[in-house]
This record gives C-alpha cells, structure tokens and sequence, in this order.
C-alpha cells in the first residue's frame, strides 16, 4: 500500500485525490494459480490532463459533452446517480450526497467511476446509522413493544435462547399479553425448550412484584401485546404497565416488509413511549431496505438487532453499520 501510494505521488503530484484503495487477487501466468495479493488504488488531480487510466477516453468525451456548459449542474443525467436518487432514501440524506457528488464530479473534470459513488455512499450510510452496543455486563430488564404481526413473541425467544445458551445469562421471561389467544402457551412453550421461567403479570402491580422479585437474574425479558398505534387508549394502558419500574428498557419491533409510511406512523406512535433501540424482523421476506434506513434517519434511535427467519436462536443477528450499508448498496443496480 505505501509502494502504491508513493506511485500515485510521482505519476500525479502531491495533489493527488485519493478516492479508493483496496487489495484484490490477480491471477498469474500459470493456469489455475494466483500470484498473490495487489493494491488497487483509484486517485486523480483537480485538473487532470488526461483522464486516468482506468477510464476508456470514449467515456470520458462522452460524459463531457453531456455535462453541457462549464459549472452548470445537472446530475440527473448521470446514470449512477439517478439510480441513488430513485431508490427511495430521504431527501435530506440525498440532497447531502448530492452535493458531495458533484464536487467529486468537479475534482475529477469528468463522471467519475461508479466505485467512487459506491464507495461514498457506503461511508454515508455507515456515518448516519446508529446502531446499539453488545450487551453489557449488569441487570437488564427488556421489554418488547411494537404493532401486532412483527414477530415480538419470537425475536424474544432468540434473543432469550441466545443470552442463556451461549452466554450462560440467568433469564425470566415475563408476559403482559393477555389478549392474544395462544399468547402465553406459545411463551411457556419456548421457556420450557430453553428450561426458563415465566410469569404471567394481569396488573400493573403484579408487573413490580415480579420484577422485584427476579431482581438476582440477569435478564428480564418482558412479551407485551401487539398494539393499535392509532389507538391512544391501549398505548396509554401500555405506557402505564411499562413505566413501573425506571430500569425497564422499551425495545421497539417492527417489520422490513412495512411501507416507509407506515414505518413512520409506528415509530412516532409508539414514541410516546421511551425507545431504547428497534429491532427490524423478516429482513429475509423483502428486498426493500430503504423504509428502515429512512426510520432510522427521522428518528434517531440505535439499531439493536436484525432477524431473518423463525428458527430459534440461530436466525437472529446484532446490526453492524455494514450490514445496514450493504442492504441499502444491494438494491442499487451499479453496472
């Protein structure tokens, strides 16, 4: 890499813009074989007198003439970035990038590189998701909120198998969800398997008394009822049960196969209460990441986990700024 660089520096100038490195693979003259590692690094100056290499000159004339009079801005003409903008993110987020683009464009005196968006974009998207640290050493009292049909009951059983098989956390599961049919004999299913214990609290009170009660575990793991956020009433009912004790911690669970809209309405419904983190579920039924990225830039809470499928505990992962770019850089077609 220092080599490469160096290179850069005497082909280019101490000017130089350096956009992207990266190591890659070439194969050597014997069939089958490889001859190690290279460096690959993608640098131009502000006025360049040729285009750079790895540009067919053909490109390059092209895009000049497309880009019309000198400083006149007009990135919707340019392919790569009409396929950023089309994806759907938050204008904010994109008008950003935006800019950022056509002072890359202007360095470069030419469309640069799709990599070179790529590459930008990934750094955006990582700097402007927040996600939740691991979890931490201490007493942790969990609760699991969200509409009905995201998969609460069993993100929670995941994470439950998780902490206690892998991580040896002493685990209560607790459950307010009297309403559903099937609610409890579902939990008291997965604390068997898990060989856990489970209350059943009908009250505010029986809430506390059970949390204090349970004050040596080291997890609390509370189910709640899938809610109407259009309905104020039960999400009163539901702050009344859950500010009963100051250490409960709110994690909000949504589904990626919601609409961006409805996305939105959900989160500043069930903002009335204090969110910790969301967790996103069902990330394997759709190929549509952008609502949830959207969610995470209007209301800007840290992205605790991700789940992709029902098994217990196996389909459940922590988000990673990675992941959450990688999602987002998947639905853009660059070639």
């Amino acid at each position: 890499m220092q080599g490469a660089l160096r290179q850069v520096k005497e082909v280019l100038g101490d000017e130089a813009i350096i956009l992207s490195t990266r190591k890659i693979k070439r194969p050597s003259a014997s069939p089958g074989s490889l001859d190690g590692a290279r460096v690959e690094v993608v640098a131009a100056t502000d006025q360049p007198a040729n285009p750079p290499a790895f540009v067919p000159v053909q490109f390059a004339a092209a895009d000049r003439r497309k880009e019309g009079p000198k400083n006149q801005e007009r990135p919707g003409e340019d392919p790569f970035t009409q396929r950023i903008i089309s994806v759907g993110l938050v204008p904010e987020f994109v008008n950003d990038l935006l800019r950022e683009i056509r002072g890359l464009r202007k360095k470069l005196g030419y469309v640069s590189f799709p990599d070179s968006y790529r590459d930008l974009l990934r750094t955006r998207l990582m700097e402007a998701v927040e996600v939740a640290a691991p979890y931490l050493q201490g007493a942790k009292i969990w609760a699991f909120i969200g509409p009905t049909g995201v998969g609460k009951t069993t993100t929670l059983a995941k994470l439950a198998a998780h902490f206690h098989l892998r991580m040896t956390k002493r685990i209560t599961l607790i459950t307010i969800d009297t309403y559903r049919i099937g609610a409890i004999e579902q939990l008291k299913t997965y604390a068997r398997i898990l060989g856990l214990p489970l209350e059943v609290a009908v009250s505010r009170e029986e809430l506390k008394e059970i949390i204090e009660k349970n004050g040596h575990q080291d997890l609390l793991l509370i189910d709640t009822a899938g809610r109407n956020p259009h309905d104020p009433a039960v999400l009163e009912e539901l702050k009344e049960f859950l500010t009963v004790h100051p250490a409960i911690e709110n994690h909000l669970v949504l589904s990626a196969t919601m609409k961006d809209r409805d996305l939105a309405q959900m989160v500043y419904r069930f903002s009335t209460l204090p969110i910790k983190s969301y967790m996103i579920t069902k990330i394997d039924e759709t190929e549509e990441y952008v609502p949830i990225f959207n969610q995470l830039l209007r209301y800007k809470k840290p992205l605790s986990y991700l789940t992709n499928g029902q098994r217990v505990p196996e389909d459940i992962e922590l988000a990673t700024k990675g992941r959450v770019a990688n999602l987002i850089l998947n639905q853009i077609q660059w070639n």
